[in-house]
């Protein structure tokens, strides 16, 4: 027990790090922390227990707590403090237990929803306590299946007091427009974020008259092309922040633009995609007019014809000073493909040499490139040196310093997500990353022979990283562990593949640094994206024993040993695995692992389905 309270009380003294963010404690975590001493358990106050919960993920606590005894039963069944539901890579027979004892009884008393569980029916967990879903005020529903969307969607109407909306699909939908208007039409929403992915181009919206939406935040991330957002924004004349995460060129051939003004709109960002200046120009002129913050992304392949108006400096000019006259932040980043001639070189410099003048100095808005190699060709980025509100940053090997990039170092705000293509600029980077909570390695990036852990350590402080992202070929998994001593609080890992080097397996597993790191880590989310075979599973599952959520690649031959191997009721380093996804499904592996499944005897209640080419299993 002195290690909860000692873990309170340093989630609650950490201010610099945990102001903002509350610490999701797993029940594998909460489970070794409690069993040993129900005895002090019992002798705690009420208050101090129910402080304990508040750092806990409610259904990690549940599972943690409830069967200890009934006065634990009772702080779950007789209060009336509000409930926090997340659903994620809970088994099927924890979700049941939950579903039973909390969720269906206490509905009216959830205010937060999450669900990212693919494999739930909603029609059977969320459709049927809609109406009595009386407090929630915010529902999220990530990776869901999109002909669960509509149902879900209509039945928003049912819930009073919703403020917050998130949905986001895991598979196509045809047509999104007739879920916009229902959500258009909720009478208290706030903020909603919607990623839909589309099989086709929808049809168009009709302009609002005299119907609007109460929306003051919108996040549209999947394609929309620049001639439907007027129309979209004619719904929400509320709106004070807008991102949107794929604009694209017309499509719909027609100009059909709302009268709203939008009085309120100060945030803007945007990531075009083959959207002319003339048409972005447009879209600032009637709806940009008041924004403070311009956070805007645009790639093309090749410096030619429209692709250049981006970069000419005069034009951006005169459409601040005209149009954006509050303009405070602006947030510029463009990309090119395929600038691999020296005359191309030339040509981009030429242009961005003009982004030097005395407006942009005045402004305070200065500016750097880079060169990078990508796939068969070479990379041109253009970017702000100095956004305010810019979360992640990539270091490149190639920096081109330039007569202004001195002037502004990078900002304090808290960046989270951190992309290194080289180690060469690691050092030049020192200290200005404390906040970082995320770190990917590039496809790009040259892993050194000798340790890295100390350049990064000083980077960024590795005891804050939450998720590990590996791309790059040549990491070998040794080197993965050196990092993962320093990263406790890691607990979503991808790597690209599992190297071993001249080293097996075994003698990984049976150094003490793995054994150190298979104690300490907190790693519940792992993705393998290259192929995997069963001696590199048993390594996997040995160092990570905490998994829930596996995501591997592999080939036929290898499924049947690496299934019954995962799947093993002996197997102790899988026993918290739940769930599991084949990333690339092969027309027969379905057949061959439900066969397995029912042959071995390996499994009594689960769920396997293919979801755009990906085989998933909960169990």
């Amino acid at each position: 027990m002195k290690q909860i309270k000692r873990r309170r009380n340093n989630i609650i003294h950490d201010n610099n790090y945990n102001k903002r963010k509350k610490i999701d404690v797993t029940a594998n975590e909460t489970d070794c922390l409690i069993k040993d001493d129900i005895t002090t358990l019992e002798n705690l106050s009420n208050e101090l227990i129910y402080e304990i919960f508040e750092f806990l993920n409610y259904h990690h606590a549940f599972q943690a707590f409830y069967d200890l005894n009934q006065r634990f039963q009772d702080f779950f069944l007789n209060s009336n403090l509000p409930i926090k539901i997340n659903i994620s890579s809970m088994s099927k027979s924890k979700l049941q237990q939950y579903l039973t004892h909390i969720i269906k009884p206490y509905a009216y008393r959830i205010e937060f929803f999450r669900l990212s569980n693919p494999f739930i029916d909603l029609s059977l967990l969320l459709l049927p306590i809609m109406k009595t879903l009386t407090q929630l005020t915010t529902l999220i529903l990530n990776n869901i299946e999109s002909n669960y969307i509509e149902q879900i969607v209509n039945h928003l109407s049912s819930l009073p007091v919703l403020s917050s909306l998130i949905i986001i699909s895991i598979n196509t939908i045809k047509n999104p427009c007739n879920i916009y208007y229902k959500i258009f039409h909720l009478p208290i929403l706030k903020y909603c974020q919607i990623l839909i992915e589309l099989l086709q181009c929808p049809k168009s919206l009709h302009v609002a008259t005299n119907e609007f939406s109460t929306i003051e935040h919108l996040i549209i991330n999947h394609e929309i092309s620049i001639d439907q957002l007027p129309i979209l924004l004619s719904y929400v004349p509320q709106l004070r922040r807008l991102s949107i995460g794929n604009l694209k060129e017309p499509k719909l051939n027609r100009n059909e633009r709302g009268s709203v003004t939008l009085n309120y709109l100060t945030n803007v960002s945007l990531k075009l995609h083959n959207v002319n200046f003339d048409d972005f120009e447009s879209l600032v002129t009637n709806y940009f007019r008041q924004i403070q913050v311009l956070t805007i992304a645009i790639q093309y392949i090749g410096l030619y014809g429209n692709s250049t108006q981006y970069l000419n400096a005069h034009r951006w000019e005169q459409l601040i000073a005209t149009h954006m006259l509050n303009l405070s932040v602006f947030d510029f980043q463009l990309s090119y493909r395929g600038i691999d001639s020296n005359d191309e070189r030339q040509a981009f410099e030429t242009l961005i040499n003009k982004f030097n003048s005395k407006f942009w100095i005045e402004h305070q808005w200065f500016f750097d490139h880079h060169y990078h190699q990508i796939t068969w060709s070479n990379a041109a980025v253009f970017y702000s040196r100095n956004p305010h509100r810019r979360k992640d940053y990539v270091l490149y090997d190639e920096l081109v310093e330039t007569i202004w990039s001195s002037r502004f170092d990078i900002n304090e705000d808290p960046i989270h997500h951190i992309c290194i293509h080289s180690k060469n600029m690691i050092k030049k980077s020192i200290d200005n990353f404390p906040n970082a909570t995320k770190l990917t390695f590039c496809e790009t990036f040259e892993v050194p022979r000798d340790s890295i852990t100390i350049d990064f350590n000083r980077l960024l402080k590795l005891k804050k990283l939450t998720k590990l992202t590996i791309e790059c070929h040549h990491f070998s998994f040794e080197q993965v562990i050196e990092l993962l001593q320093f990263a406790p609080n890691v607990h979503a890992l991808k790597l690209d593949s599992i190297i071993l080097y001249r080293t097996d397996s075994v003698s990984i597993q049976q150094k003490e640094l793995s054994k150190l790191v298979s104690n300490m880590n907190t790693i519940t989310k792992v993705t393998i994206s290259k192929e995997i075979t069963l001696e590199k599973i048993q390594l996997l599952t040995t160092v990570f024993p905490r998994m829930e959520y596996l995501t591997i690649n592999l080939y036929k031959q290898d499924l049947q040993p690496i299934a019954q191997y995962l799947l093993s009721k002996s197997n102790s380093n899988t026993r918290y695995l739940s769930s599991l996804c084949i990333s690339k499904q092969r027309n027969d592996l379905i057949t061959t692992l439900k066969t397995l499944i029912k042959s071995k005897k390996l499994l009594h209640d689960y769920t396997l389905k293919v979801i755009n080419r990906k085989l998933y299993l909960w169990w």
